[in-house]
C-alpha cells in the first residue's frame, strides 16, 4: 500500500470564514491518500475539529504584514518544521501564508510544492504610497512563484491577472465548496420568525452583511424606498459586524428602526435564510456562495450584486436577480419584483391569518400533501421542473465533495511535479 502524502495547510484562525472552509476541506480529502498537518495561530475549537479529522497541528505565530525580520524568522521556523515532517505539498490559505510558505521553501532541500488560495486580491485600497507598492509586489511574487494558485471564480481569476504584468499559467478555478445544510424535519418558518423576533405576518427581506459592511448602505437606501411602497415589509440584517451603534444610527436616520431586526452572527443561518421571503447578498465575500445556495435550496428568491463571482452562482436559475454594484434603484426594483412573486407578500392573507401559519410553512418542498387522502400520505414525487433541475445542478457544481476531489487531484499533481495548464474545474 502506498504511503499517504504529507500535506501541510497554513492559515490563521482570525479569518473565520477561511478557517471554516479549510477545515471542511481537510475533513473531506481521503486520509488514505494524505497525512495532514496544520500550522498557524489556532484556537481551541479549530484544534478540536482537526483532531476529529485525524489531522496534526502545530501552533505557530504568523506575520500579519511585510516585516522583513519577522518574515525571515517565521520562514526559518517553518522550514525546520517542513524538514522534520517530510512535507510534500503546502496549501497556503491567503497571500500572507503563501508568502511565508514560499520563503520557507527556499531553505528546504526537498522543496515541497506550494498551492496558494488567496481568497481574493490583497486589500490595496486602504493602503497608500510605499506600503501599497510593497503589498502589490509581494502579491505578484506569490502569484509567479506558487506552483498553483486556485481561485473561486473567473472574476477572481481576472483580478489575479491584473496584479502582475507576466502571463500566469498556474491559475486554476476551483469553486468554493458548500455543504447545503438540510432543515430539521419539524422546521417551521413562522415559529423560527417568532423565536428570533421577526414579524411572523410580514414579508421578510434578509440581507447578509459582508465584512466591513460592503454594500450595506446601498441596501438600506433601497430598503427605505421599498418600505414606502410596501409598509408590511420587515428587514433582517445578518452578520457579525451589524449589531453596532453605527448601524443602528443609520437605520434610525432612514426611518427604518421599527421595521429592522439585527441578528448579528448566527449558527442557525440555514434556518434564518429559510424563514425569509427574499434574500439579498450585496457584495461578494467568503461564504457568500454558501448563503446563496441555501436560499436556492429552500426556494427563497435571491438578489445578488454583480460583484466578483456572485453572478456565476445564479446563472440559469429562476427567482434570482443580478443588479449592478452601487445601483440602489435597481436593487429596490429587484426586491420589490421578487416580493410581488410571493403569495400574500403585500399584506396579510385571510387564510394565513385564520390558520396562524405562514405560506412558507404550507409549502413542503419534497412532497405534495393531498388533503383528501386518509393519513395525509405524500403524493408520489412528480418530475422535477426546469427550475429545480437548475438548482440541483448549481448545488452540485459548488458542492464540498467536488471541491475536495479537485484539490486532492491538485495535491497529487503538484507532488509529482506535473505542470498545470487548465483553468477550469474538471468534470
Amino acid at each position: 500500500m502506498t504511503e499517504p502524502l504529507d500535506m501541510m495547510h497554513i492559515f490563521r484562525c482570525e479569518a473565520q470564514a477561511v478557517t471554516d472552509l479549510a477545515l471542511r476541506l481537510i475533513a473531506r480529502v481521503p486520509r488514505r491518500l494524505f497525512r495532514t498537518t496544520v500550522a498557524g495561530e489556532l484556537d481551541r475549537a479549530t484544534k478540536r475539529r482537526l483532531e476529529r479529522s485525524h489531522a496534526h497541528w502545530v501552533q505557530m505565530s504568523l506575520p500579519t504584514g511585510i516585516e522583513p525580520l519577522r518574515q525571515y524568522e517565521t520562514a526559518r521556523r517553518l522550514a525546520r518544521l517542513l524538514e522534520s515532517r517530510g512535507t510534500s505539498v503546502i496549501h497556503a490559505h491567503g497571500f500572507q501564508a503563501a508568502f511565508t510558505a514560499l520563503s520557507a521553501r527556499r531553505q528546504v532541500r526537498s522543496r515541497p510544492g506550494v498551492i496558494c488560495t488567496p481568497y481574493g486580491p490583497p486589500g490595496l485600497d486602504a493602503r497608500s504610497g510605499l506600503q501599497r507598492q510593497a503589498v502589490a509586489a509581494a502579491a505578484s511574487w506569490v502569484l509567479r512563484h506558487a506552483d498553483v494558485v486556485t481561485v473561486q471564480s473567473e472574476a477572481e481569476l481576472a483580478q489575479m491577472e491584473e496584479l502582475t504584468t507576466r502571463e500566469l499559467r498556474n491559475l486554476v478555478v476551483v469553486p468554493e465548496g458548500v455543504d447545503v445544510e438540510p432543515l430539521r424535519a419539524d422546521f417551521e418558518a413562522g415559529a423560527k420568525r417568532r423565536l428570533v423576533g421577526m414579524d411572523a405576518g410580514a414579508a421578510i427581506v434578509g440581507v447578509m452583511a459582508p465584512p466591513e459592511g460592503r454594500g450595506i448602505d446601498d441596501f438600506l437606501e433601497a430598503a427605505r424606498r421599498v418600505s414606502l411602497a410596501m409598509p408590511n415589509v420587515e428587514f433582517v440584517i445578518v452578520g457579525r459586524d451589524t449589531k453596532t451603534d453605527e448601524f443602528a444610527e443609520k437605520v434610525h436616520e432612514l426611518g427604518l428602526s421599527g421595521a429592522t431586526v439585527f441578528l448579528g452572527d448566527r449558527a442557525d443561518i440555514a434556518e434564518i435564510i429559510a424563514s425569509l421571503n427574499v434574500l439579498v447578498i450585496p457584495a461578494e465575500y467568503i461564504g457568500s456562495r454558501g448563503h446563496a445556495l441555501h436560499a436556492l435550496a429552500n426556494n427563497i428568491p435571491l438578489v445578488v450584486v454583480a460583484d466578483g463571482g456572485l453572478p456565476e452562482v445564479v446563472e440559469d436559475v429562476e427567482q434570482t436577480m443580478v443588479v449592478p454594484v452601487g445601483d440602489t434603484g435597481a436593487l429596490e426594483g429587484a426586491i420589490a419584483a421578487l416580493l410581488d412573486m410571493v403569495p400574500g407578500a403585500s399584506g396579510t392573507d385571510e387564510i394565513v391569518e385564520e390558520l396562524g401559519i405562514s405560506y412558507s410553512e404550507m409549502l413542503i418542498p419534497d412532497a405534495v400533501v393531498d388533503l383528501d387522502r386518509p393519513g395525509l400520505d405524500a403524493v408520489p414525487d412528480r418530475e422535477a421542473s426546469g427550475h429545480e433541475r437548475a438548482v440541483r445542478q448549481t448545488i452540485e457544481r459548488f458542492s464540498m465533495t467536488k471541491m475536495a476531489g479537485r484539490f486532492a487531484e491538485l495535491y497529487l499533481q503538484v507532488a509529482e511535479g506535473r505542470g498545470l495548464e487548465e483553468r477550469e474545474m474538471g468534470s
